[in-house]
């Protein structure tokens, strides 16, 4: 951006109540995947019998007691419309929640089999019919599968090696009371059989039903895995902080201005190792030091005091790089992890976050510069962790912004990217659907390094995010190095705990720049703004910074590098920015405006139109922690084109800005792929094109909800999209243009008022 570039408002467009439709009325009759028979259902059949055999005695002695079964559904019967949920209901087999795309878990009673058996047997219904036809395999839920990836016998080694540690219990949600309580009490008798102490309930408020159950011994495992109440058991996640730093010199008021007391700042948590309490530089930008969960003896202050640094004065401690972030925040300094060679389980360090969030409402934005470095992000469900992190930004109105986590294995990734399988992937909690994930790019290169500027850092850990979520959503600056990890004049520069400037690399350190420029958008503006819009003006930035996203580089960039706060939040007179925020009533899922504002100079002499469009679009679905890889239960997909009479007369919708990348090659044929290439069910998505010439007189934007069969939380839902139009060549008066169109065809809208003082900030 030019220095004196005129900036001009974005516009926020008010909703009408006239832009709520119900959907076109629509459906058509159950698909049937082959042929129902005797020899079908007979095969379903035995896979019934075999439950029975399975659970048999628990199934016997007690009738409150539900088991647990995984109903395999064929891969072409994975969309919504095909859910065989006539088959597993109330009456019989109650689905309960999910894993991998495909693979249904169902809560089992004796006498919910013996109609299950009716059914399958005997019911000439066509919805019946038609369930079994999805079906492929019905099998029991096992002591293996609840010990998870490392087996039984892995966990008992585990097990042994802990001597004695708290291991973590997941037990089933069966969306029954009674059930859940039969349960609970089964699961209290045995640890009281086994001579252990009592479990410890902890307080997930996702809902999650964890435990921690100490002394456990090697030989319990097997009867504790195979309880039928066991979800999930295994060793609680550690969490350390590790990195290198390289002292520079001595850092002075000229490295590390003081705040202005002219200005207010906002505020960004952080919750990390500490600042340096000694720092006089540092300290003055702390506005609460909180140290109640780690005392001073157990700290030390290296990682805290670098993410601060970079969260308060990036740019300046960067030798004035125009890549690193002007904005400045405040901090609030949480001390929730110990110093190297000690580590805090994810349990206390949820209990820390929690009791952070509460103490601390003024904070809006908390970086987290922590990931579990002992397993990767899955394809059939999201972490505990990032379940809650989820619950949490929901209760709270908070983002977290955590980092994608680094690959520290040699050799390291080159670009273009070697494939490393699943190695490289990110670290939980970057899986959290509601938060951000940040990666790293590299910003300086020598001979060396093992990536060139602007290429992903070779540490940096790609996505996708558990259920395939477009993840990390941006990249910042962290740094570069060579193949064994030396960083010696191509790291970022920030504070160590010891008062130097000094210099390290990682995802820890770009994720404070995209905090920092996070807690500036959403304190910037003089009206409060959702944590959604927050997000989708920050991808949206990082979007308009960057080419279309080429798809086999998403999960290593994201949608890019987002500009400072003053580009994010206003316009350049070359493009303009649209903001509109409608509620989707459950029963008028669509939303559709007409007229949309295309200028007055996009339009060619035969008035084909030419321009850039790119939108980003922003949701916090509802969330079923039990429901694996259909955790996210509300899909919002936005098209925006043309809306001319078509041959019968009537106007036809006709969608011309695609996803971007475009996954139009790779979305045919089955839900898998839809979701896997599409961001079907994604909360986060940017649709992106370069018109060269395309006919249409009058366009439509519209927004569609769509439910996951069975969602229990059906409620009118909040979504934030941002839509750009611009001249590539940034001569156009696209701005002045469309907002003579808005005021042709009355579209009411207000300018997103920005806060004078952050814009002084940002020019400073």
């Amino acid at each position: 951006m030019s220095d004196n570039e005129r900036r001009l408002p974005i516009k926020v467009v008010i909703p009408q109540e006239t832009d709520l439709r119900p959907p076109p009325r629509g459906g058509s009759e159950r698909k049937v995947f082959g042929h129902v028979d005797h020899h079908v259902r007979s095969l379903l059949l035995a896979q019934v019998d075999g439950l029975r055999r399975h659970f048999g005695a628990i199934l016997s002695k007690q009738k409150e007691l539900p088991a647990v079964a995984r109903v395999v559904l064929k891969k072409e019967a994975l969309a919504k419309s095909h859910r065989p949920q006539r088959l597993f209901d109330e009456n019989t087999c109650p689905i309960i929640g999910g894993e991998a795309f495909g693979k249904l878990l169902v809560s089992v009673s004796a006498a919910g089999l013996d109609r299950l058996e009716r059914d399958i047997d005997g019911s000439t219904a066509d919805v019946v019919k038609a369930d079994i036809s999805t079906v492929e395999q019905i099998q029991p839920y096992t002591a293996e599968d609840a010990a998870g990836p490392l087996g039984l016998q892995g966990l008992s080694e585990s097990v042994r090696e802990l001597k004695g540690a708290g291991i973590k219990f997941r037990l089933f949600e069966h969306k029954n009371a009674k059930r859940n309580d039969a349960v609970r009490r089964a699961f209290l008798e045995l640890v009281c059989a086994l001579a252990l102490p009592p479990p410890e309930p902890l307080p997930y408020i996702s809902g999650l039903r964890i435990y921690r159950v100490s002394d456990v011994k090697p030989k319990m495992v097997p009867r504790l895995a195979g309880f039928v109440g066991t979800q999930s058991v295994g060793v609680f996640p550690q969490f350390e902080l590790l990195a290198q730093y390289l002292p520079q010199y001595e850092a002075t008021a000229k490295h590390f201005p003081q705040p202005d007391p002219g200005r207010q700042y906002p505020l960004v948590g952080l919750i990390d190792t500490g600042t340096d309490p000694n720092n006089p530089l540092l300290q003055a930008w702390v506005t609460s030091r909180d140290e109640e969960d780690v005392p001073r003896a157990d700290q030390d202050n290296n990682h805290g005091s670098f993410v601060a640094g970079l969260i308060i004065n990036a740019r300046n401690l960067n030798h004035g790089d125009t890549r690193f972030p002007v904005s400045q925040s405040r901090i609030v300094d949480v001390v929730g992890m110990p110093k190297p060679g000690t580590t805090v389980t994810e349990s206390d360090l949820l209990q820390t976050i929690r009791r952070a969030v509460r103490k601390y409402p003024d904070v809006r934005v908390w970086n987290l510069s922590v990931s579990r470095k002992d397993t990767i992000c899955r394809d059939d469900g999201f972490s505990d962790f990032g379940i809650e992190l989820d619950a949490i930004q929901r209760k709270y109105d908070v983002t977290f912004v955590i980092c994608a986590g680094n690959y520290e294995c040699q050799p390291l990734r080159g670009w273009p990217p070697e494939n490393l399988g699943e190695k490289d992937r990110l670290h939980p909690p970057g899986d959290t659907a509601l938060g951000i994930t940040v990666g790293s790019m590299a910003h300086v290169d020598h001979a060396n390094t093992r990536v060139r500027r602007e290429e992903p850092s070779p540490f940096s850990r790609r996505g996708p995010g558990a259920a395939f979520l477009p993840k990390p959503e941006v990249c910042h600056y962290g740094g570069n190095c060579t193949d064994d990890l030396d960083c010696r004049q191509v790291g970022v520069l920030s504070l160590d705990g010891a008062g130097h400037v000094a210099e390290a690399i990682g995802t820890s350190f770009s994720t404070p720049l995209v905090s920092t420029l996070l807690a500036n958008i959403r304190a910037g503006v003089i009206d409060p703004i959702s944590r959604n819009l927050a997000k989708a003006l920050l991808i949206q930035s990082a979007a308009l910074r960057s080419e279309p996203v080429d798809a086999r580089h998403l999960r290593y960039k994201g949608f890019g590098v987002p500009g400072d706060v003053d580009d994010i939040l206003t316009c350049a007179p070359w493009q303009a920015t649209l903001v509109l925020q409608p509620d989707l009533d459950p029963r008028r899922r669509v939303f559709a405006r007409e007229d949309f504002p295309i200028p007055d100079c996009f339009r060619l002499p035969d008035d084909r139109v030419e321009g850039e469009f790119v939108l980003t679009l922003v949701y916090d679905p509802p969330l079923d922690a039990s429901a694996g890889a259909e955790y996210c239960q509300v899909n919002v997909d936005v098209s925006l084109g043309t809306y001319d009479k078509g041959k019968s007369g009537k106007a036809v919708h006709k969608g011309l800005i695609p996803l971007d990348p475009d996954p139009s090659e790779l979305t045919k044929l089955y839900e898998r792929n839809l979701v896997m290439y599409g961001f079907k069910w994604s909360p986060v998505k940017v649709y992106r094109r370069r018109l060269m010439g395309v006919s249409g007189n009058r366009w439509r934007i519209k927004m569609q909800l769509l439910h996951r069969a069975g969602t229990a939380e059906v409620r009118p839902q909040n979504v934030a999209l941002v839509a750009t139009l611009f001249d590539p060549e940034h001569a156009k008066p696209v701005y002045n243009d469309v907002v003579t169109a808005m005021a042709r065809f009355n579209w009411i809208a207000e300018d997103l008022r920005v806060d004078e003082r952050i814009r002084a900030r940002a020019h400073g």
